[in-house]
């Protein structure tokens, strides 16, 4: 069955349920397609969370229909009751170079007052892990050729050895099939490749292809690659534009930047640590601010949501809910590889614990694409074409570039049908902004709103039925205490007295089943869900492997965990904040009204003549 843009079958069946004239209590009968706002009754802003200064006031439900509740917080900007980072408010930049002309000694007093501290232990001595300059001799696997790479390390042959697992990812379109053929896919823009390490440790490739006439070494063009641990797209994106621009003009200049940026330290989202500063040439420098909200690194949802319609955004959507298998293709990398990224990131805060390749080298294909369980693999597509009769008839093929999805098996819907209904109308309304070519980080940010609140509508009450036991957080003290409780009969002090066993009994029953480290009482949490199409969706999700992964992380107490959980968490108690009247709102207007103000307020920040870091350095320069 094949699915076009102009089939609206998928979305029409949102606003069909045969139960609503019977059924007025149940919530699933509620629908949000045809919701006109601006005649919506009852149209009112949220009131500020409970624990602001301002919850003093009093507004009644008519002077709330006009009245915007925006309020000021150190870390950013609420928003009907929803907290924004604050760098989400900075004047966007085409670029993160800042250009002088002043003297060198008026830049080298901004470089020597901006340098980034270093008194932090979390923060890495490299900006990245490794990086490297390839191209070809010939149109064949395994001819590639390297033109340079940093870290310049004594062990020459432990660093190429490195590269060796990177460097298929920069011509992904060579297969073993087209030795002397084939084309080359001419995409300037960033792309970026995922790869799992031997150890488990994801790491992220960011490429950039440049083809030019002068002084070329091969027909072939040359591919920059910076290979790194984090997801910092918008910051190696901007390294790459500088890189390519030097490169062009003298390959000497490139590799001292390219060594350049690598001796900076990684910068970290904290108040101490959170930029790198980079010296250009006399007149330049590179300036960036990590920021808190991760989903300022990056336009991936931007990307996917300008490629295919909400239907089948939502229907993708389900589908990883589901474990399906997702393979996406395109003839741009760029494109490719941003929204393959993108649905990954879609159903945060769960991660998908599956087989994930955003970029599938053509000489891969063959191996990897009868994998038994799901996978979400992205590939060119020349390469579906060779490879065609291989893919497997229950895999969703995700046409990037026509906005087109074939299934083998539509197995139906399995959100609850309200969650559905907000979450694509959602989608729908940004589609303004995205014809308007508004700001594309309002847009990230909106997509990634949308899909997190059907999370925190079905997960708002897991604190009330979800505890980390502490006692067994280390696998150590678990296999100690393990152990105790086996031999605990064998007590000499305890094996004449039957009540004290069984008390024994009971607490080693109880510590064996929290060896994973929490207590998740699911049947009391299913037993509170509003209607059953929630329970019986939540029945199954809650023993998937998606779910049981994001147990096993959730409320763990090392950094990693609360910074990769800090969006959700926050949400998650913003939500069981809402007073009654405020839970009476429908949230597609909820939504509507928040990004409304949001993009007001980004509009008013991208007039500003003076950013940030621009008035810094006229103090400096005072």
């Amino acid at each position: 069955m094949r699915a076009n843009h102009s089939d609206n079958r998928l979305y029409q069946t949102y606003s069909h349920d045969p139960r609503s004239k019977n059924d007025q209590k149940d919530r699933d009968t509620i629908s949000c397609v045809n919701l006109n706002v601006e005649e919506a009754p009852g149209l009112h802003y949220l009131s500020p969370p409970s624990n602001t200064s301002t919850n003093h006031l009093h507004v009644t439900p008519r002077r709330r229909a006009n009245t915007a509740h925006v309020y000021t917080d150190s870390n950013g900007l609420i928003i009907n009751g929803l907290l924004f980072d604050k760098q989400l408010f900075q004047p966007p930049q085409s670029s993160y170079v800042l250009d002088y002309s002043k003297s060198t000694k008026d830049l080298n007093r901004f470089l020597e007052a901006h340098k980034t501290p270093t008194k932090s232990s979390n923060l890495d001595l490299h900006l990245f892990k490794l990086s490297f300059i390839i191209t070809l001799s010939e149109w064949n696997v395994d001819k590639e050729l390297l033109i340079d790479y940093c870290p310049r390390e004594d062990d020459k042959k432990h660093i190429i050895e490195e590269i060796n697992y990177y460097k298929k990812f920069c011509f992904p379109e060579l297969n073993t099939k087209q030795k002397n053929g084939g084309s080359i896919v001419n995409d300037p823009s960033t792309y970026v490749f995922t790869r799992t390490s031997s150890k488990g440790q994801a790491e992220y490739g960011y490429c950039r292809r440049i083809t030019y006439d002068n002084n070329q070494m091969t027909k072939f063009p040359v591919v920059i690659c910076i290979v790194s641990i984090y997801p910092y797209f918008i910051l190696f994106d901007a390294i790459l534009s500088e890189l390519t621009a030097v490169y062009i003009s003298n390959e000497y200049d490139c590799s001292l930047l390219m060594q350049s940026f690598y001796s900076k330290p990684l910068p970290i989202p904290s108040l101490n640590s959170s930029n790198i500063i980079c010296k250009l040439n006399n007149n330049r420098v590179f300036y960036y601010i990590c920021p808190h909200d991760d989903r300022l690194n990056h336009d991936y949802f931007f990307t996917l949501l300008s490629s295919l319609s909400p239907n089948y955004i939502v229907y993708l959507f389900e589908s990883m809910l589901r474990s399906k298998k997702i393979l996406c293709y395109s003839r741009s990398l760029s494109k490719l590889t941003k929204c393959c990224l993108a649905l990954s990131h879609l159903i945060y805060p769960f991660m998908w614990p599956y087989p994930f390749v955003s970029i599938m080298p053509s000489s891969w294909m063959q191996d990897l694409i009868d994998s038994p369980c799901p996978y979400i693999y992205g590939c060119l597509y020349e390469t579906t074409e060779l490879f065609s009769s291989i893919i497997e008839q229950d895999c969703l093929r995700v046409n990037l570039d026509s906005n087109t999805i074939d299934v083998g098996l539509d197995d139906g819907f399995i959100l609850p049908l309200d969650l559905r209904q907000t979450l694509q109308s959602s989608l729908e309304y940004l589609i303004r902004f995205r014809l308007t070519k508004s700001n594309s980080t309002l847009i990230n940010i909106a997509v990634s709103e949308a899909c997190l609140h059907v999370f925190i509508e079905l997960l708002h009450r897991l604190p009330d039925f979800f505890k980390r036991d502490p006692i067994s957080i280390e696998s150590t003290n678990d296999e100690r205490k393990f152990s105790t409780c086996s031999n605990h009969s064998q007590n000499d002090d305890n094996e004449n007295d039957p009540q004290s066993n069984d008390v024994q009994h009971d607490e080693c029953k109880k510590k064996e089943g929290n060896r994973l480290g929490y207590d998740f009482r699911s049947d009391e949490f299913l037993i509170l869900q509003p209607t059953s199409s929630y329970v019986t969706f939540l029945n199954d999700f809650i023993h998937g492997m998606i779910f049981l992964k994001f147990l096993d992380d959730y409320q763990r107490p090392d950094n990693n965990s609360k910074q990769l959980f800090l969006l959700f968490s926050q949400r998650l108690n913003e939500r069981r904040r809402m007073t009654i009247d405020e839970l009476s709102i429908n949230p597609l207007i909820r939504f509507r009204q928040t990004f409304d103000l949001l993009e007001k307020h980004i509009n008013q920040a991208s007039k500003s003549t003076n950013p940030f870091f621009t008035k810094l350095v006229k103090k400096l320069f005072e």
